[in-house]
Order: structure tokens, then C-alpha cells, then sequence
């Protein structure tokens, strides 16, 4: 039996409070890291009753409000980690948004919020992470992508758009950073049963949900815990010889 092992290591998991930012911090948590920092732009009751559950597990958690399209917001977490636990092992970039608008309706601003929220704040986690990983023994970088950034997407153009930079900045990282012994790989889900995704279905009309849903062979929509599995997959040294790489969690959709 396999059994995949964190303890010791030290992760950052970005907007993490709901959704698969949650099962992710979980997952981590479940598999003994030392460590967990979760973020988000609101440290509510999803946060603090996430904190307790990772707790039970043995995990020292660490609660860090904070917008991570801003720079010192960014290098607070990186530096909360080294204060706290002297070290950071794994960084989850997975802060982001999207908006059910298509090429007409979406303003010059939702493009702005989506493209910054969504990039930006991948590239500011790689680049500060990465910035101390490479003097101290290397590390594990893990962008938030999606199926919309290979395919385009069939709703907003800025959240397709953003996506697909995501995926080419973990390539760009990939091959800059592997001499330091950092890894940089990309999660790219399908459908996925959480809340922004139940958001999205509401401004579909019965005709375009049945449509979305038909698209995926395995006839459902993937759960956060399916998402996260993957993700420890690529924190753990079952992953050691992969970087630069991205995974579909679609259910086998493709399109």
C-alpha cells in the first residue's frame, strides 16, 4: 500500500476557504504536513471551521487575510511561513474568480479583474515562492489552471484567457526553476461541484446546463476531493520526475 507522506513540509494554500482551495488544504493536512497556511481575501467562519478540521489532524494552521494580486500580500504568506516553521515546501497558487459573461457582454473592467486576479496572482506566488525555495533545497509549485485554458472555454473569454497564461507561466517556470530543484506543475479541472460553478449554472438557461453536462463522458461533475488527490500527487515525491506539466480533471471531457 502506498501511503503518501508530507510530514515535515510546509504549505501555502491560496483562497483556500471554500471550494477546492478547501479540499486541498485538507488533503494536505490529512497527509501530515507540519505546517498550513490558508489564505483568502476574507478569513471568515468557512475559514476558521477549515482551520479547525486540518487541525485534527495534527497540522499547525496559520490564518492569513490577504489579496494576492498585491505584492506585500504575497510575500507576508511566504514570510509567515519562515517565521512560523523556518521553512515553505509547497506553494498552491489556487486564488481566483470567474464571471459568466460571453464576448459581448464583458466589459474592458471584468477583463482587467479576471486577468489580474486569476494571473497575476499565480505569477506574484511562483515568483516569491520560488525566490526562497531556490537557496533553500528546492520546492513544489502548484498553479490552479483549468479546462477552459486548453479549450478557450464556452462562457467568458477573460477566464479562458487567463487560464491558458497560467498554464504557459508553469511551463515558463518549469524550465527556469528545475536547476534549483523546484517543481512547477498546473491542475487544469473540468466541471467541478462547487459553489462558483453552482453560480455559473444558475445564469445558464436548462437547455445550456444539460449541454455542459452531457459534455463530460463519465456524466457528472468531478468533486474538490477528486481535485485535491491530484494536487497531493504533485506535492509528493511520487511526482519527483514531473514538472512543467498539467493535468486534466475533467471526467474526460475535453472539449
Amino acid at each position: 500500500m502506498v501511503n503518501i507522506s508530507l510530514k515535515d513540509k510546509v504549505v501555502i494554500v491560496t483562497g483556500a476557504a471554500q471550494g477546492i482551495g478547501r479540499a486541498i488544504a485538507l488533503k494536505m493536512a490529512e497527509a501530515e504536513c507540519k505546517g498550513l497556511i490558508v489564505n483568502d481575501l476574507r478569513i471568515d467562519d468557512h475559514a476558521r471551521s477549515l482551520a479547525k478540521e486540518a487541525e485534527s489532524y495534527g497540522t499547525e494552521v496559520l490564518l492569513i487575510q490577504g489579496d494576492m494580486c498585491k505584492e506585500k500580500d504575497v510575500q507576508k504568506l511566504i514570510d509567515s511561513a519562515i517565521t512560523k516553521w523556518g521553512r515553505l515546501d509547497i506553494m498552491v497558487n489556487n486564488a481566483g474568480i470567474a464571471k459568466a459573461n460571453d464576448l459581448f457582454t464583458t466589459c474592458g473592467e471584468d477583463w482587467d479583474l479576471v486577468i489580474t486576479v486569476n494571473l497575476r496572482s499565480v505569477f506574484l506566488g511562483m515568483k516569491y515562492s520560488a525566490e526562497y525555495m531556490k537557496t533553500h533545497g528546492g520546492g513544489c509549485i502548484i498553479n490552479m489552471s483549468s479546462i477552459a485554458g486548453i479549450t478557450g472555454g464556452n462562457t467568458s473569454p477573460d477566464y479562458g484567457a487567463s487560464k491558458a497564461g497560467i498554464l504557459a507561466l508553469t511551463k515558463y517556470g518549469a524550465k527556469l526553476l528545475a536547476k534549483y530543484g523546484i517543481r512547477v506543475n498546473a491542475l487544469a479541472p473540468g466541471t467541478i461541484n462547487t459553489d462558483m460553478i453552482k453560480r455559473n449554472f444558475e445564469n445558464l438557461d436548462d437547455e445550456a446546463r444539460e449541454k455542459r453536462l452531457t459534455a463530460i463522458p463519465m456524466g457528472r461533475m468531478g468533486t474538490p476531493e477528486e481535485v485535491a488527490n491530484v494536487a497531493l500527487f504533485f506535492a509528493s515525491d511520487l511526482s519527483s520526475f514531473i514538472t512543467g506539466d498539467s493535468l486534466m480533471i475533467t471526467g474526460g471531457r475535453n472539449t
